[in-house]
């Protein structure tokens, strides 16, 4: 079943790459059937997003401006990225691939519209504001409430931009919708069963996956004066249906064979089905000089499983500073570690259980929900060190030394504690909360910014631009978004 599921995923994946509207109902096309049964695509859409968010090309970026990740010596560094000066044609595809993604979810949606089908209405209804968070993170205000009605009569095929405030506080009312959805699916419900890839058809934890993510749109706004008591109430209001825990984690296999093109996309980038390595693969990306600090500095086990051991240049692990004028070879810098290389097989991650503990430690530390923050926070810290391969005790040991940024006992700052705790953890796993913690907080504290002399900011940009393709087809509603600058557009939650 695992193979013929994996066939029909990217089958479908490359469909949607592209053809914009290959699920639309409305479209005719002589060489397939009319329509698609809406499980197939759930386990197509599913696969999808967790290429866009995982392939390391689409949010590498994160990685190199923020210390975690660096470009070896043998490499020209990526100068858009070292001078931070992005145009429009920079990351293109991730727009374009999210709403083509969404396009699938909202297939499933308008396909599951009897009591029988909830459970597929409400993941694809939970799906879509994972994408829309990602997208209104990314650039601010984009399309919404007109978006994905290219085969609407009438079509808008010209799609207004919604604030992104009031984009955020929608994705709020529709994952309390989805969550509704699921408690009142009826006893003869559609089983999803393996369709799901993520937690096969497990309506519970999908329940939880929805809650959580909810915790992540409300935690994101913390930091904005004011904002308190929105947060706390809608916490509140649904914190009985319980959170991602140790164990839980939205983890995405869809059965990965050792073949090419049907390998863990992110394995994919570095290996070849034969376990050899993949041309400029872990010979360009090698360890960021600030996390390989923070590892050694702290003793931390994960050392040598996030960056392989150094042996010609005479430390632990060592990396480079991104945009620095010299550059350490690869002979002398410390690669991917086998932590975040595990297998062909290992599963992706759509939202790790250590996210949603350090989330849950951050909302009670923060005084925005109930609970003990010192227990989630060493929870989030071994469920990473586990997750990369170390022990239990491992973590223990860890834990108990007595550093303000690792032993939350001596912390002057629990959220800032918190915070670079996450980073590192999140380093080779999910890039996108990386950046937007530090747009929000301003921590980690200690990142070396691009040494690049010819950088356009101190700081990395804190937006995409508007890709060319949307200039192109959508160019009056780009225009009434201003003018739009990368240093100083924020988004809307950063207030700081």
């Amino acid at each position: 079943m695992k193979k013929l599921l994996i066939l029909l995923t990217v089958l479908l994946a490359l469909g949607t790459s592209c053809k914009k509207d290959f699920l639309s109902v409305n479209e005719v096309n002589p060489n397939s059937a009319s329509s698609v049964p809406a499980n197939l695509v759930l386990t197509a859409a599913l696969n999808t997003t967790s290429r866009i968010e995982t392939l390391p090309g689409n949010y590498s970026f994160v990685y190199l401006w923020y210390g975690c990740m660096s470009v070896s010596g043998g490499y020209s560094q990526p100068a858009a990225l070292t001078a931070y000066n992005l145009l429009n044609s920079n990351y293109q595809g991730n727009w374009s691939n999210s709403y083509l993604n969404l396009q699938n979810y909202d297939y499933i949606e308008k396909n599951s519209a009897t009591p029988q089908t909830q459970p597929y209405l409400a993941i694809a209804k939970i799906m879509k504001v994972y994408i829309y968070q990602y997208l209104v993170d990314t650039y601010g205000n984009v399309p919404y409430s007109q978006a994905l009605q290219g085969s609407a009569v009438p079509a808008i095929l010209k799609p207004a931009y919604d604030n992104q405030q009031t984009i955020y506080e929608d994705l709020v009312v529709q994952l309390d919708a989805a969550m509704d959805l699921i408690n009142s699916s009826p006893v003869d419900a559609v089983a999803v069963g393996n369709y799901d890839i993520i937690y096969n058809g497990d309506m519970g934890m999908w329940l939880k996956f929805a809650n959580t993510l909810k915790l992540r749109i409300l935690i994101n706004q913390s930091g904005m004066s004011g904002r308190d008591s929105y947060i706390s109430t809608n916490i509140a209001s649904t914190a009985s249906y319980g959170y991602i825990m140790a164990g839980q984690g939205a983890m995405l296999n869809p059965g990965y064979l050792k073949s090419a093109g049907k390998m863990n996309p992110f394995w994919e980038t570095f290996y070849k089905q034969d376990d050899s390595q993949q041309a400029d693969g872990l010979g360009y990306y090698v360890a960021g000089q600030d996390a390989c600090d923070f590892l050694s500095d702290y003793n931390d086990p994960r050392k040598l499983l996030y960056f392989t051991a150094n042996t010609a240049g005479g430390e632990n692990v060592k990396g480079n500073y991104f945009g620095a004028l010299l550059l350490e070879p690869v002979p002398t810098t410390s690669q991917l570690g086998p932590g975040m290389l595990k297998s062909f097989d290992q599963d992706a991650p759509i939202f790790t259980d250590f996210e949603s503990l350090f989330l849950q430690a951050e909302a009670v530390a923060r005084g925005l929900m109930p609970g003990n923050a010192k227990t989630l926070y060493n929870s989030a810290v071994k469920q990473s060190v586990i997750y990369m391969g170390a022990t239990e005790g491992d973590a223990a040991n860890y834990l108990a030394q007595p550093y303000e940024l690792v032993n939350f006992d001596t912390s002057l700052n629990p959220v800032k504690t918190i915070l670079t705790q996450k980073w590192i953890a999140l380093d080779g796993v999910s890039p996108m909360p990386i950046w937007t913690d530090y747009r929000r907080s301003g921590y980690p504290d200690f990142i070396h910014f691009t040494q690049d002399a010819n950088k356009l900011n101190a700081t990395p940009p804190v937006r995409l631009l508007y890709p060319q393709t949307e200039i192109s087809t959508n160019n009056d509603n780009v225009l009434a978004q201003g003018d739009i600058s990368l240093f100083t557009s924020k988004i809307f939650w950063q207030n700081r």
